[in-house]
């Protein structure tokens, strides 16, 4: 009987295990995870603050059924040691040793925040990766009145629009000159900057903390600029690899990603790395690009699977689709913006179409009239339009695909196709 062994029930890993008892109800398939409640929603703060759940253990995928479908687990035991030559992992709760072997072994520790060594030791700088550290902050947030954010991704921003809707003053800081700038213009970067500045939060972007002072009421940050008190710090940024376990053996990228070949292999070949431990080409660039979204490590996971079960599957190139909602506004982003574009001399036209009470879309065309990339913002929900754009930039449509598309007609029904051909009939009069 063939034995896997997967170390980390993340959502990759766990999606791992799921999806290879289905494909090989035989193999003995064996999880070892360190933490104890896992995998956690690490927006699970968010969704306290807004009133979606009561508590964090609602942000924890349950892992019951896993025993239920013949998955042993471990969970809050850590991984010690990996003989690779030997196939062998030793792990340990701290009064419990075990050791495994395997045929096969899946990585799916996924990535952690870390934090620059100027804020260890301090009791009021933050963290909520993972479900120990969310019940800390949030512990802190609700003991808290002004709160700074470092970081103005997705997470800083997303936590800031929470404690901003539960009356919490807000400082975010953040090095670049944009919001969100990895998915979004300019312009939706400034949209973004008034709405948060309208609900009270205070912006202090190209900056960086320079000097931090602990007392016993709460912290002094040194900016570049100017200093600013606050009772708590969190960090929102800073998520890396959580590959340390992995670096005496495995081949990796600058980034600590492991590197994988198509089919997610490591440099040993019955070792398969997953989600958030890997960077994979780009559908566009070529470039590779580390994974860091929840979808990326189901579709890793569901690969990593199948091919461990004798069905070789290549990993498509990655192609970035993201999207959230501030303040009643859904946003998205998929493929290039225009700013990786410039960044990888990549002659493309943008055309906008649509408003803002529906649905505003931003698509970006390549020299040979392709589909690369898009950015929508609108009262709508918008994530059947992102998956669409998707399918249209892996098929190479051109516009005049997209011009000549037509759609399902439904009465009830608002078809994001007419955006679609709006946007390509501007494109194709205009040349």
């Amino acid at each position: 009987m063939k034995k896997t062994l997967i170390i980390g029930a993340s959502h990759s890993g766990q999606m791992a295990a799921r999806e290879l008892r289905r494909l090989d109800p035989s193999r003995k398939i064996i999880l070892i995870e360190k933490e104890k409640t896992t995998p956690f929603i690490a927006s699970g703060i968010n969704l306290v603050l807004s009133g979606h759940i009561c508590d964090l253990k609602e942000a924890i995928t349950a892992p019951a059924d896993l025993e239920k479908i013949g998955i042993k687990t471990f969970f809050g035991y850590k991984v010690t040691k990996i003989m690779w030559e030997y196939k062998k992992v030793y792990f340990t709760n701290g009064k419990n040793f075990y050791e495994e072997t395997y045929d096969e072994l899946i990585l799916a520790t996924g990535a952690k925040q870390y934090l620059p060594k100027k804020y260890e030791g301090m009791s009021k700088v933050y963290s909520y990766k993972s479900f120990s550290e969310s019940e800390s902050t949030l512990a802190a947030i609700e003991k808290s009145n002004c709160i700074a954010i470092s970081g103005v991704g997705y997470v800083g921003l997303e936590l800031a629009e929470s404690l901003l809707n539960v009356g919490k003053k807000v400082v975010l800081i953040g090095s670049g000159q944009h919001l969100v700038h990895e998915y979004y213009n300019e312009k939706i970067s400034d949209f973004l900057k008034n709405k948060f500045k309208e609900k009270g939060a205070s912006l202090y972007l190209e900056n960086q903390i320079i000097k931090i002072e602990e007392g016993n009421k709460g912290l002094s940050l040194q900016l570049l600029q100017e200093n600013i008190d606050c009772d708590i710090l969190i960090i929102a940024k800073n998520s890396r690899p959580n590959s340390s376990l992995y670096w005496d053996r495995l081949i990796l990228l600058p980034d600590k990603t492991i590197k994988v070949n198509q089919y997610l292999q490591t440099n040993y070949p019955d070792v398969y790395a997953i989600g958030d431990l890997i960077a994979l080409p780009d559908l566009i660039t070529k470039k590779r690009v580390r994974l860091s979204l929840v979808m990326d490590a189901l579709q890793t996971g569901r690969i990593a699977a199948l091919n461990i079960a004798q069905k070789k599957l290549a990993v498509p190139e990655h192609l970035d689709i993201s999207t959230t909602k501030f303040f009643d506004y859904y946003l998205g982003s998929v493929g290039l913006t225009a700013r990786k574009a410039e960044q990888n001399n990549l002659i493309y036209e943008q055309i906008t179409v649509g408003d803002l009470t529906t649905t505003k879309a931003t698509v970006y065309i390549d020299s040979q009239q392709r589909l690369i990339g898009a950015q929508l913002i609108g009262k709508q929900p918008i994530q059947s339009f992102l998956d669409l754009i998707a399918v249209l930039i892996r098929s190479n449509w051109t516009m005049e695909d997209i011009y000549c598309n037509s759609s399902a007609f439904f009465p009830t029904y608002t078809s994001f196709t007419p955006l679609l051909n709006e946007a390509a009939g501007i494109y194709l009069n205009e040349k």
